[in-house]
């Protein structure tokens, strides 16, 4: 593994960062926009590289956020068309500034709820967007929209999500979950199906492998692990394959390489808090052993990395961090290597 560059791609903010490519290799950085880990009024940025991940510019804001709400929970993709889509969430009953925890806790968060979520697309490279209501609903859950929607077969999307058994913040902890997939079979216009994959598991990756087959990455909501799992039928049925991390290495992503493989990237928040990765093969059925990309030291809340790879083989990585030594304060940080 060769490290080229490590950049501070977007400051002063939490985003959560997800990248994706246009088919022109643009990439497109998408994330929450206030330094903190979702406790104000807030909206998904979305920042476009034109460089191969060197820089990142601002672009435009999918979903605007309603007055005491925010907009932060979100997948994102590219239509068989090409437009960028986005589904997003958030929560309301948000403060205008960062208050201590313990008083955000009792006077917000716990008096907060889950927002319908909205699906926004663009057409003219993440400027402008046309926003509607999700028009996918459960009769008494609640919809989180994180990480990838993917194309598969003409005109087929799958979104990855994750369902609870409430709307209500202060139920977050005794309430179901589970995650599973929304599919679109209209290039995202409508989303009409679910398809579970699993109970007691939360932030999920997905990658479409072809011939029906995904694979899915998915965090658990006891002991923070990461379980993966694979459909051979387009997602409507799901097997558990093996753990692919231990306790506090929690979400993770996955992009198909260049040659095939499979890369799988993960923030681990133990003792020496770093993004790891691992190699699959082009089946996700035999797996390299873990490795270190980058340590972030002196961090907290970190992680939530995204990958893209370029035509040359360069792999860009985006995470987060509350800070690190070089940096002591909310950034999106950025690393182009090489495996």
């Amino acid at each position: 593994m060769e490290i080229l560059n490590r950049f501070i791609a977007v400051d002063n903010k939490c985003l959560w960062p997800q990248l994706r490519t246009a088919a022109n290799g643009d990439i497109y950085m998408t994330g929450f926009n206030e330094p903190c880990h979702g406790m104000t009024e807030g909206d998904v940025d979305c920042f476009v590289s034109t460089d191969e991940g060197r820089t990142f510019r601002f672009r435009g804001i999918p979903v605007l956020h309603d007055e005491g709400s925010n907009r932060m929970n979100h997948n994102s993709g590219f239509t068989h068309g090409g437009d960028f889509i986005t589904i997003i969430s958030g929560y309301t009953n948000r403060p205008t500034e960062i208050f201590d925890y313990e008083y955000y806790k009792e006077n917000y968060f716990n008096k907060s709820e889950l927002v319908i979520p909205k699906v926004a697309s663009s057409s003219d490279g993440g400027r402008t967007y046309r926003v509607r209501k999700l028009d996918y609903v459960f009769e008494s859950e609640s919809i989180i929209p994180y990480g990838e929607i993917i194309q598969m077969e003409k005109d087929v999307l799958a979104a990855s999500i994750y369902v609870l058994g409430t709307n209500k913040a202060s139920e977050f902890s005794k309430c179901s979950r589970r995650c599973g997939i929304l599919i679109s079979r209209d290039d995202g216009r409508t989303w009409s199906e679910f398809h579970e994959i699993d109970k007691g598991l939360n932030e999920t990756s997905i990658i479409y492998l072809g011939n029906g087959e995904l694979l899915a990455l998915c965090r658990t909501a006891e002991k923070q692990r990461l379980l993966l799992y694979k459909s051979f039928d387009s997602g409507k049925t799901w097997n558990y394959l093996e753990d692919m991390s231990t306790r506090n290495q929690i979400p993770a992503s996955m992009i198909s390489l260049n040659d095939g493989r499979i890369l799988a990237c993960y923030g681990s928040r133990l003792n020496q808090k770093s993004i790891m990765y691992r190699i699959g093969d082009e089946r996700g059925t035999e797996w390299s052993e873990p490795y270190v990309l980058v340590v972030l030291s002196e961090t907290g809340d970190m992680g939530y990395p995204s990958c893209v790879q370029l035509d040359d083989g360069t792999i860009v990585t985006a995470y987060y961090a509350d800070g690190i030594d070089q940096h002591t304060r909310y950034h999106c940080g950025t690393i182009r290597w090489r495996i």
